[in-house]
């Protein structure tokens, strides 16, 4: 009887201490907007949440070791669990569960095995391997080591309880009664803290991942109606935002691939999320300040005035993200940290309190319509001077696709030869298209991932009366910048991007590469081509139609592809990191041995070819655009 008393005791204490922190963290996150629905097609949810958050498929796809890890671990603690159940409900019916008694004792033995199978993969990488995102650890991650900890002396004294006595005989007196003492301690001790530790990940990850967006990638949050302006304050972060930060285990894959924290600017993904889970001492109003005197209550912080700039992030780390998406690309349980950078942006934009250098682009932008602030009377400028014809919409009235050039092959010297090589490629395709000449502004789409929703929508009403007056139905266009915001944020166009031009008349003969580039060739992915819409393959597949090339992988491709610094507005900034992006992303390409860095985005030729000259590697590498080639192999080098 006192062997029964003393469990219930502590399970009552257990569940008691586990109930009151879910609680709380229920307060903390209805403390937040409403925000979009995250609740529209259950069962499509359901099977996310079924696919990656209870057989962990994303985190295996990112990272397989450790999708084994968790798996194992996940699943081995779903049976001890189970186990708990019965073995408490077996106190008060002893003959209910007899018969599988000896099931049970197996379960256990397999959910052991389990556990201690998990933790051991997980340690070796922790603590061996060591992946580079330990190496920055969060200030106040207490809990990683006891948790770890916790974990294995529980698995230990269950095997060794197990030895001493059978699951048959629980109410024996020949039950070895410390052992048995510590391994339940320590299995309670594990539910009752899940709500004060990154164990909480374990209820709220499988939460955040039903909720994930069903937004298209390259579509941004709209603003949460007429009185929003933006991230201020932590009531301006939605509820789906602070349940992110519970769901934020901080195994910190953001950051080992957010071009922003490997430059060694302040900002760290990772660190955003849990530093918006520490607001919960804000706006709950349980707070012990820093006062001089130690331990001393301080007055709580009204939660409208307390400000994220100050909180959660700082001003160098808001505008230092470059908005690739990778973070949000390899976080297994779907947060969204660069939305929340982005709803920050908002706010500072909105009461003004931009850096001079945004405040400089966004000024060119709104009255010469791009980021340089050149004269927009100078748009043409290209087309005057080229010897090849270029249709303006004036001049071909009946086209059938617009060209929208798009700023940097408007006016940056690099990328206007592009240009001019696409337009005679598209002559002798005979391609039906015209271009907007002095008349074509800026898209917006960098204007809007800056923060500035007011410029963006003024820029979109501007571009769809220029596009109504001339009667566009179909546009493509040579910046995947451009690509991402009239495909994904303009509504009743068809939009291409040039690629695909590109690569369907070479698929149909229309195009014929006849001179071979004997070139050892690596690609790298434009963010907005790739983790926005999904392109990946069509540019590799140009580049392998052409004679002579071998392509060859850098490290990270694809979803992985490590941005060039270029996004959310830094292309025109002096990027604060130690180590820009675009120099590490030029380093990477050279360590292939690749003589060509093709790119297919004219702001990742504008930074990878400064990289390349930085790091001194222009005598090894070139960086060429993908149309370049392609220029190269129709008409030969000698016809440049």
């Amino acid at each position: 009887m006192m062997f029964e008393l003393i469990y219930y005791i502590m399970l009552v204490v257990s569940l008691s201490v586990f109930f009151y922190g879910l609680w709380r963290k229920w307060k903390f996150i209805n403390m937040g907007l409403k925000g979009e629905d995250r609740t529209s097609n259950p069962i499509k949810r359901l099977w996310f949440v079924v696919r990656d958050g209870l057989l962990l498929v994303r985190l295996y796809v990112r990272e397989s070791k450790m999708g084994l890890s968790h798996f194992l671990f996940l699943w081995g603690v779903i049976v001890i669990l189970v186990n708990i159940l019965i073995f408490t409900i077996s106190f008060a019916i002893p003959d209910l569960f007899r018969a599988t008694y000896t099931w049970l004792k197996a379960s256990m033995t397999a959910a052991g095995v389990m556990i201690l199978l998990g933790l051991a993969i997980a340690a070796v990488n922790r603590y061996v391997i060591r992946p580079s995102r330990f190496a920055k650890k969060f200030e106040f991650a207490w809990d990683d080591n006891p948790v770890l900890v916790i974990f294995i002396l529980a698995a230990v004294f269950g095997f060794l309880l197990k030895e001493f006595v059978r699951f048959s005989e629980l109410n024996s007196t020949s039950l070895p009664y410390v052992l048995w003492f510590l391994h339940t301690a320590l299995i309670l001790g594990f539910i009752a803290l899940i709500p004060y530790t990154k164990l909480l990940h374990i209820i709220a990850a499988p939460i955040n991942i039903f909720t994930r967006s069903e937004r298209k990638p390259g579509v941004m949050r709209e603003p949460l109606g007429e009185d929003y302006t933006g991230a201020v304050t932590p009531l301006d972060l939605t509820r789906r935002d602070l349940l992110a930060s519970l769901a934020c285990m901080r195994c910190g894959r953001c950051q080992d691939i957010c071009p922003a924290a490997n430059s060694g600017t302040t900002l760290n993904p990772m660190f955003l999320m849990q530093n918006i889970r520490r607001l919960e001492k804000i706006l709950l109003g349980k707070s012990k300040g820093n006062g001089s005197e130690e331990g001393a209550e301080q007055e709580v912080q009204n939660p409208e005035d307390a400000l994220l700039i100050e909180t959660v992030i700082d001003e160098e780390a808001v505008w230092a993200c470059t908005t690739c998406r990778a973070c949000m690309e390899m976080c297994p349980v779907y947060v969204e940290q660069m939305e929340i950078i982005g709803e920050i942006r908002r706010g500072l934009v909105e009461s003004g309190e931009t850096p001079p250098d945004i405040r400089d682009f966004l000024q060119n932008i709104q009255k010469q319509k791009n980021p340089w602030g050149e004269g927009k009377f100078k748009r043409d400028q290209w087309i005057k001077k080229s010897e090849i014809a270029i249709p303006t919409v004036k001049e071909n009235p009946e086209f059938e696709w617009l060209w929208f050039v798009g700023c940097a092959h408007s006016f940056d010297n690099r990328n206007i030869p592009v240009a001019r090589k696409l337009a005679r490629l598209l002559n002798d395709l005979g391609i039906n298209y015209a271009v907007l000449g002095r008349e074509e502004g800026c898209c917006g789409n960098d204007v809007r991932r800056v923060g500035e929703e007011g410029l963006f929508q003024m820029l979109m009403e501007e571009n769809m009366q220029t596009f109504e007056k001339y009667g566009v139905k179909r546009l493509f266009t040579t910046s995947p910048h451009c690509y991402n915001t009239f495909k994904n944020e303009y509504d009743g166009y068809e939009v291409k991007f040039v690629l695909e031009i590109i690569y369907d008349a070479i698929k149909s003969g229309r195009l014929e590469l006849k001179h071979p580039i004997n070139k050892r060739v690596t690609f790298h992915d434009p963010c907005y081509l790739g983790r926005y819409n999904g392109m990946y393959e069509l540019p590799r597949e140009i580049l392998k139609a052409i004679p002579g090339i071998e392509l060859v992988e850098m490290p990270r491709n694809r979803e992985r592809s490590f941005c060039c610094g270029a996004g959310g507005g830094n292309l025109v900034r002096e990027y604060p990191g130690e180590d820009r992006p675009n120099n590490i992303r030029a380093r990477e390409a050279a360590s292939t041995n690749a003589e060509i860095l093709a790119v297919a985005c004219p702001f990742c030729m504008i930074m990878l070819e400064d990289g390349v000259k930085t790091e001194k590697l222009d005598d090894r590498i070139q960086v060429l655009d993908v149309i370049e080639l392609v220029y190269e192999s129709v008409y030969g080098k000698e016809e440049e």
